[in-house]
């Protein structure tokens, strides 16, 4: 039987990276959860309170956790054998060049179950996969050990539709799309989910559910494309590209998916999944191509922000990048454009400072504080939106700074009357 019991049965979450670390400690509230990941420094960290991963609210939910003991966290395989949920949450990276779907993670976190599944247990893949992969690759690992589906064990796959950086809101207020095997595994994994908060939307199979999480990034990285070419027109037609989006959006729901302009697309969920899905279709003679023309579109950001910048700058040469992760509050730098950015500047012979609240990196150096960062700037180029870049005192940064500084913000969220007031020269991508 595959009904699950809250008060003697545990759920092992296999993979503790920036989904399924915040996943294990909001399920935590309610269930017995064993952590498992591969890397034993980071079960450390874990194990002494210290988050891997920058997001709003971890902290506070790890500590609270490790003092109710609801949570271990090992590296030690043997230990989720107990665990009648095995939910995955691994990487399925994508090799653009060769049009390769790295399912290495996926296939390791399934050994790693070999010999450690009993009868009646529930594997619920989380991962972002191709349609069909849940009742293909893993339900033939399934079968070679031995176990039927779904009379041995039940399968089922909810996507993860968190962004980082509000990982913890979005799992408790999103909705929730379940596919699965089997009635008793849908009825189990609906309690467990359902937990976290937010609607449940239950669907036929497996495969619409997995369809779901394609639609959902492959039709982003469109809607993003649209909107930077729009900021390119913008910047063209003399329009803001702010003013002219929430003008458009406002009480009018037709353009409800248009989003906010950026330097680029960063993230490894949008600079995969796209093409996962584009690689996918092409196995079943279906080209698809809208993936295409976003590309050219989103690709071109990043130069195009530093060529911009470059008009502007006339004799300024000195210049202060705030922001390396690809998104506001996180240490994320996976495919961040910022790196892109960077390296313009340097070939140009600029003065490069970078600063990041959030990130580290042993390569360049990156300050944590905006001011010690800026001294003597006379460019500002802003390329996260992190939450404390909206109430920087413009004034004190100012007066830190050569004269006749400018701001190019790839974000808009700088105050333009705010940062003119005081002296700066204002620019904004789509918004010159």
């Amino acid at each position: 039987m595959k009904k699950f019991s809250k008060e003697f049965d545990k759920i092992a979450v296999v993979g503790m990276g920036y989904v399924g670390f915040p996943l294990s400690l909001l399920l935590a509230r309610e269930y017995k959860v064993i952590g498992f990941d591969v890397d034993n420094n980071r079960i450390g960290k874990m194990k002494d309170g210290v988050s891997p991963i920058s997001e709003v609210g971890i902290d506070d939910l790890l500590q609270n956790e490790i003092i109710r003991k609801n949570i271990t966290f090992t590296f030690n395989p043997d230990d989720i054998k107990i665990a009648k949920i095995k939910i995955i949450t691994v990487g399925t990276p994508y090799d653009l060049k060769t049009d390769y779907i790295d399912y290495s993670q996926l296939d390791s976190a399934m050994d790693i179950l070999k010999g450690r599944l009993n009868a009646g247990d529930i594997i619920l893949l989380k991962s972002t996969v191709p349609p069909g992969t849940t009742n293909g690759i893993v339900k033939r690992k399934i079968e070679n050990f031995g176990f039927n589906v779904p009379s041995d064990i039940g399968l089922c796959f909810s996507p993860e539709r968190m962004v980082e950086g509000q990982a913890i809101r979005d799992f408790m207020t999103l909705p929730k799309v379940i596919g699965a095997s089997d009635i008793e595994t849908r009825s189990a994994c609906k309690d467990i989910i359902g937990s976290l908060g937010g609607k449940l939307i239950e669907v036929s199979t497996i495969e619409t559910a997995e369809m779901i999480k394609m639609v959902d990034n492959y039709s982003r990285y469109v809607f993003l494309g649209l909107t930077n070419e729009f900021a390119l027109i913008s910047e063209e037609l003399g329009v803001d590209v702010l003013e002219l989006l929430n003008s458009a959006k406002d009480e009018y729901p037709r353009n409800s998916g248009l989003m906010i302009p950026g330097p680029g697309v960063g993230g490894s969920c949008l600079n995969k999944d796209p093409y996962i899905l584009k690689a996918h279709m092409k196995k079943h003679g279906i080209a698809l191509k809208m993936v295409d023309s976003a590309t050219i579109i989103n690709r071109s950001m990043p130069k195009h922000v530093f060529e911009t910048v470059l008009k502007l700058a006339k004799e300024r040469r000195n210049i202060s990048i705030l922001g390396v992760a690809f998104k506001g509050d996180t240490d994320d730098t996976r495919f961040t454009p910022a790196y892109e950015i960077y390296d313009y500047f340097k070939e140009k012979k600029f003065n490069v400072t970078i600063s990041d609240p959030f990130v580290k990196d042993e390569k360049i150096r990156i300050d944590h504080d905006i001011f010690s960062a800026s001294g003597g700037a006379n460019i500002i180029l802003v390329l996260t939106d992190h939450s404390e870049y909206k109430s920087i005192d413009l004034k004190k940064l100012k007066e830190i700074m050569d004269k006749n500084p400018l701001i190019f913000d790839t974000r808009g969220i700088i105050n333009r009357d705010k940062a003119t007031k005081v002296g700066f020269e204002y620019h904004g991508l789509g918004r010159l």
